[in-house]
C-alpha cells in the first residue's frame, strides 16, 4: 500500500513537472545563416516577431508582402516582421531593390527552419511571443488585424527575448561526382530536400539544370512535363554535366539516374488531347496585371480549387502550365510569343473549355495521340 501512494505522489509530481515546464520548453528557436537586412537590437526585443518563409520566385508570397506592410505600418512598433529566404544573399537584395521593400530580411540556406518546423509548402508565416514561443501559425493573410490586437493585449508590454534569433554558421553541401571513362566527361549534381525553382544554363563549357526532377527530365529529353510520370515524391535536384553531351542528352539522363539509383521506363501511351488555336487576342490580360514575376522572360502560377492564375506566359507556356496543373493535356499551335495574364476556371473540364472558347477566342482542336512516357521509380 505505501508503495502505491509513493507511486502515486510521483506521478503527481510527474504530471505537475510536465503541465508547467511544457510552455516553457515548447517554443520556436529561428535560426538563420545571415542578416541582409538586419533590425537594431532594440527591434529585435519587441514583444512579438512575426517571420514570414519566402522565395523570390513564389507568386503567392510576393501577392501577400502588401497585407502584411500593412500591418508592419500599423503594428510595427510592438511586432517585429522579418522574412526569411533559402536563397541567395543577392537574389533576396535585388528582389528587396526591384519592389521598393524595406522589410528586414535574413536567409536560412541551410534549412534549418524548414526541418524544425516541419514547413513543406510557402508562404508559412509564424508569430512568436516574447519567450519565443510559436503561438500561431498559418499563411500570411491568415493573420489579420483583430488578430494581431488579441496577442498584443496579451503581450505587448513585455520585453522579447534576444535568443529567439540565432545566427548559425553555413555548412558546405557535398555533391556526388561521377566519373565516365569510356567517354572522359564529369557528371555532377546533388539532390535537394526542399523547392528549388527550374532553371538552365550553359556556360564555361557546362551544362546546368535544376528544379524538380520532372521539369528537369522533361527538359532534358525534349518532352512534355505530362510524359514523365514519378512514383516517389516530388525531388529537387541539381546537374551539371560537360557540354560536349549538348546534342545527347538523353545518354545523361540514363547515366545520371543510374548513378542516383533511380530507375526508369520507357512506355507508349494514349491521350486525349486539346490543341489551342488563337484566333481574337483582344480579350487577353495585360501582362502588367498580376506582376508576380521577377522578369516577363519568367512565369509563375497560383491555383486553388476553381482557378489557375498566370504571370507572364505565352500562350504555348498557357498550354504547358494547364497539362502540368490539371488533369487535361493541351497543346499550342500558334505563332504567338508574348506573354501574357491569365485567370482560367478550371473547377471542372467543362468550365475550362467554356471558358477558354468563349472568354479567350480560342479554337480547340480535340485528338488523341500516342506518345512515350517515362516512368521513374
Amino acid at each position: 500500500m505505501l508503495k502505491k501512494d509513493l507511486f502515486l505522489k510521483k506521478l503527481t509530481l510527474f504530471n505537475f513537472l510536465i503541465i508547467f515546464l511544457l510552455p516553457i520548453l515548447s517554443f520556436g528557436q529561428i535560426k538563420i545563416n545571415r542578416w541582409i537586412h538586419k533590425p537594431s537590437q532594440e527591434k529585435l526585443e519587441k514583444p512579438l516577431i512575426y517571420v514570414d518563409f519566402w522565395a523570390t520566385w513564389c507568386a503567392p508570397c510576393i501577392s501577400s508582402m502588401p497585407h502584411t506592410q500593412a500591418l508592419e505600418e500599423r503594428f510595427g512598433s510592438q511586432v517585429l516582421f522579418l522574412y526569411i529566404s533559402d536563397e541567395p544573399e543577392n537574389k533576396i537584395k535585388d528582389f528587396m531593390r526591384r519592389k521598393n521593400y524595406h522589410f528586414y530580411t535574413a536567409n536560412d540556406t541551410e534549412h534549418y527552419n524548414y526541418e524544425l518546423f516541419n514547413i513543406k509548402s510557402i508562404p508559412a508565416a509564424m508569430l512568436l511571443n516574447p519567450k519565443g514561443k510559436i503561438i500561431w501559425q498559418g499563411k500570411p493573410w491568415e493573420l489579420d488585424e483583430r488578430l494581431l490586437k488579441e496577442f498584443m493585449v496579451k503581450y505587448g508590454q513585455k520585453k522579447g527575448r534576444n535568443s529567439r534569433i540565432e545566427l548559425q554558421k553555413q555548412t558546405e553541401r557535398n555533391e556526388t561526382e561521377t566519373y565516365t571513362t569510356e567517354n572522359k566527361f564529369s557528371l555532377k549534381y546533388k539532390s535537394f530536400d526542399y523547392d528549388i525553382p527550374f532553371k538552365s544554363s550553359h556556360e564555361n563549357h557546362q551544362i546546368t539544370y535544376q528544379g524538380s526532377l520532372k521539369s528537369i527530365l522533361s527538359e532534358m529529353l525534349g518532352v512534355e512535363p505530362y510524359q514523365i510520370k514519378i512514383q516517389d515524391e516530388m525531388s529537387y535536384w541539381k546537374i551539371v554535366f560537360s557540354d560536349q553531351f549538348e546534342s545527347r542528352e538523353q545518354e545523361v539522363v540514363e547515366l545520371f539516374l543510374k548513378s542516383a539509383g533511380l530507375n526508369w521506363q520507357k512506355l507508349n501511351k494514349k491521350f486525349q488531347i486539346y490543341k489551342l488555336k488563337d484566333q481574337d487576342e483582344s480579350n487577353w490580360l495585360s501582362p502588367d496585371l498580376y506582376q508576380y514575376a521577377e522578369s516577363p522572360g519568367q512565369s509563375l502560377s497560383m491555383i486553388d480549387d476553381y482557378f489557375l492564375t498566370i504571370d507572364n506566359a505565352s500562350p504555348k507556356q498557357l498550354a504547358r502550365i494547364l497539362s502540368d496543373k490539371t488533369p487535361w493535356i493541351f497543346t499550342y499551335e500558334g505563332a504567338n510569343n508574348k506573354v501574357y495574364d491569365w485567370n482560367i476556371r478550371i473547377d471542372s473540364l467543362e468550365n475550362l473549355l467554356k471558358n477558354l472558347i468563349s472568354d479567350l477566342n480560342f479554337e480547340i482542336v480535340e485528338s488523341t495521340r500516342q506518345l512515350p512516357v517515362y516512368i521513374i521509380k
